[in-house]
C-alpha cells in the first residue's frame, strides 16, 4: 500500500514538476507585462481557423529560416504608420525574445508615414513596456523596452524602402487592403502575406478611441505571441 502511494505521488508530482521547467524556459519580461501575455494561450483558442492559417504561413517562413540557419525578418507595411505596423514590430520582436528566438529582426514601414500616434504608444504602455520619447533630426523617435538588459525597440515612422529596413530575404506583411493593393511589389521580398487588421485605414486610424487602440494592441499582441508559440513547439518537436 505504501508502494502504491508513493507510485500516485510521482505520477502527480511529474506533471507539475514539467510545467515548471517549461515555465523557466521562458525569457523574462518586465513584471506587468509578463502578467499581460500570461493568458495568451486562452486567447490563442478564439482565434478563428481562417485567421489561424494564414499566422501559420509566418511560422513555416520564420522555421525554414531556422533550418536553414539564416536569420529572420519580417517587415509589417501599412499606409500611415501611426498604428498598427509599430505594434507588430515590437509584439513580434518581444515574443520572439520571450520564446527564446535570437536570429530574429522586426521591422515597420509605410507608403506615405506620418507620426506615431501617441495613442499606439500609450496602449503599449499600459500593457507594461516602458517607452522614451525622443527627437532625432526634427523626428519624433520612440525607445520601447520590454526587458530588463536589453537594447530598446526603435519605433519611428519611415518608408518601406527607408535605410534602417532589411533590404532582402525578408517576409513583407501588409496589414490594410490600401497597401496590399497600391504596393504591388516589395523589393528584396522573400514571401508575401496579407493580413488585414480592420482598424488599419491610413490616417483614420488617429480619430479612433482609446479603447479601440488597446484591443488592437491586445489582437496584435496574442497573433504575434502564438506565431512564435507554433514556431517554438515545432522547432522542439522536430
Amino acid at each position: 500500500m505504501i508502494l502504491i502511494t508513493v507510485f500516485l505521488s510521482v505520477l502527480l508530482v511529474l506533471p507539475i514538476h514539467e510545467m515548471e521547467v517549461k515555465r523557466e524556459g521562458f525569457n523574462k519580461l518586465y513584471p506587468i507585462l509578463e502578467e499581460y501575455v500570461k493568458r495568451f494561450p486562452v486567447e490563442f483558442r478564439k482565434i478563428p481557423e481562417d485567421r489561424r492559417y494564414r499566422l501559420n504561413e509566418v511560422v513555416y517562413y520564420l522555421e525554414e529560416q531556422i533550418k536553414n540557419n539564416e536569420p529572420s525578418q519580417l517587415l509589417f507595411i501599412d499606409t500611415s504608420q501611426i498604428g498598427v505596423s509599430q505594434l507588430m514590430q515590437v509584439w513580434s520582436k518581444t515574443a520572439a525574445y520571450y520564446f527564446g528566438f535570437t536570429n530574429f529582426e522586426s521591422f515597420s514601414g509605410g507608403i506615405s508615414p506620418n507620426e506615431i500616434e501617441e495613442k499606439t504608444i500609450t496602449s503599449m504602455e499600459k500593457a507594461g513596456f516602458i517607452a522614451y520619447k525622443s527627437k532625432v533630426d526634427r523626428l519624433e523617435v520612440y525607445r520601447i523596452k520590454y526587458s530588463y538588459n536589453l537594447q530598446p525597440i526603435v519605433a519611428f515612422p519611415k518608408k518601406v524602402d527607408h535605410v534602417k529596413n532589411p533590404y532582402e530575404d525578408f517576409m513583407a506583411i501588409t496589414v490594410d487592403e490600401n497597401t496590399e493593393i497600391n504596393l504591388p511589389k516589395i523589393k528584396g521580398t522573400y514571401h508575401r502575406l496579407f493580413l488585414n487588421y480592420e482598424m488599419s485605414h491610413g490616417n483614420q486610424e488617429s480619430d479612433i478611441g482609446v479603447v479601440s487602440y488597446e484591443n488592437m494592441c491586445q489582437k496584435v499582441a496574442v497573433e504575434m505571441f502564438y506565431v512564435f508559440a507554433q514556431l517554438r513547439k515545432r522547432t522542439r518537436d522536430n
